[in-house]
């Protein structure tokens, strides 16, 4: 998803009048969305405590 924004940000710029607010957008709503992706895909990790051997 990085490469989408660092290659796209020069034309979107472009397309919507100069400034850097198009690409910081798009990388905004970039970041929002792998973070939830993480937070939603990685496995949570059981906090169950070790039984112990006879």
């Amino acid at each position: 998803m990085l490469v989408v924004v660092s290659l796209g940000s020069g034309p979107w710029d472009q397309l919507f009048g100069g400034g850097n607010s198009p690409a910081f957008a798009v990388a905004a709503v970039a970041a929002l969305t792998s973070g939830l992706m993480a937070i939603l895909a990685i496995p949570r990790s059981s906090s169950q405590k070790p039984r112990a051997l006879p």
